[in-house]
């Protein structure tokens, strides 16, 4: 080789100095390229993992969920309100219940407390509704089956969960998050409708008066000449009992209270008609305390209670009519009618 010359059979040939410097800098980017080669590959199956979606059932299918596996049984829109529920959904929603059967693995137990917040169920109108515990909304779907916890390895364990949706809404989806995702579609025929909801009707019970063996009673009651009922009152060992009824109003007052003890005081209601669920404020006197409030006999849910004012929903069942506030040192009725609209 001369200044740069192959030499072959017939002589030297020519070769550009240039030409002679890029084989070395290729074989390096070659081998760079190779040592790269599994960093790459082991990103492009990390890309691929977090781009793809979750897997997708529907009613009656099996799909990795929550450390574990769930299955989707059975949808109820609306779902049936029990007798014993503490609260009606607020006006112009229902109340949806799901059945998922999940399943742990069977190497480990998988603990499926947290599926309520982790569950989404999307309507019609695109809009998410987590999952609510069986608390205060009881449901005839969902009494027979315990709270979703740790299930142990490989055990299963039927479960509900309610939402809270929009008359008009129909549910499409059931998207799970947590350690697994995983989507349910809901079609329309797979929906099963529950049967409507009886009217709650229902008689707070009052504790009998003790009379026998504690002194002697004695009752007293005149007659206006209005045609009204002047106050009558019975008097026993124990206490006094006292009715008041004027007339020309719609209500009365009634007070059970022993020697001594200032009875409670209703001397508002506020609002004095409402719609089932809606939230009415009970204003007076010594209402702290307060262990149940009915409204036409009808037992309310109590929000919020203080020493002069108790909060309530209308509840399911209830018609119009007073409103009775039980306290440790009596019970009250309203004077006046509470319209249930």
């Amino acid at each position: 080789m001369r200044g740069g010359n192959l030499k072959g059979p017939y002589g030297y040939a020519p070769v550009s100095r240039a030409s002679s410097a890029e084989v070395p800098g290729a074989r390096r980017a070659t081998r760079r390229a190779w040592r790269c080669a599994p960093l790459l590959a082991a990103l492009a199956v990390t890309a691929a993992a977090c781009s793809s979606a979750p897997p997708v059932g529907q009613l009656g299918s099996t799909l990795p969920a929550m450390g574990g596996t769930v299955t989707f049984v059975k949808v109820f829109s609306p779902a049936t309100l029990a007798r014993t529920t503490l609260a009606v959904p607020v006006p112009g929603h229902k109340m949806v219940a799901v059945i998922l059967t999940v399943h742990s693995p069977t190497s480990a137990a998988a603990n499926f407390a947290a599926i309520y917040t982790d569950s989404k169920l999307v309507d019609t109108n695109h809009q998410g509704h987590i999952a609510k515990r069986e608390g205060k909304y009881q449901v005839t779907q969902c009494l027979t089956y315990p709270p979703f916890a740790l299930v142990s390895a490989g055990q299963s364990q039927t479960g509900c969960e309610l939402f809270l949706l929009p008359l008009a809404a129909t549910p499409v989806e059931l998207k799970i998050s947590g350690k697994a995702e995983a989507n349910f579609k809901i079609s329309p025929a797979q929906i099963v409708a529950g049967a409507a909801s009886a009217p709650i009707v229902t008689t707070p019970r009052l504790r009998a008066p003790l009379t026998e063996g504690l002194g002697s009673s004695s009752s007293t009651t005149s007659t206006t000449g209005a045609g009204g009922t002047a106050p009558a009152t019975t008097t026993t060992g124990i206490g006094t009992t006292t009715t008041t009824t004027s007339p020309g109003s719609t209500g009365h007052q009634v007070h059970h209270h022993g020697q001594g003890v200032k009875p409670p005081v209703i001397s508002h209601v506020d609002p004095r008609a409402g719609l089932v669920g809606q939230k009415v404020q009970i204003l007076g006197k010594r209402l702290s305390g307060a262990t149940m409030v009915t409204i036409s006999g009808v037992p309310a849910t109590i929000v919020k209670k203080g020493k002069n004012k108790v909060t309530v929903y209308v509840p399911l069942g209830a018609t119009s009519g007073s409103v009775v506030v039980y306290t440790p040192s009596g019970n009250v009725t309203s004077a006046i009618t509470f319209s249930v609209l």
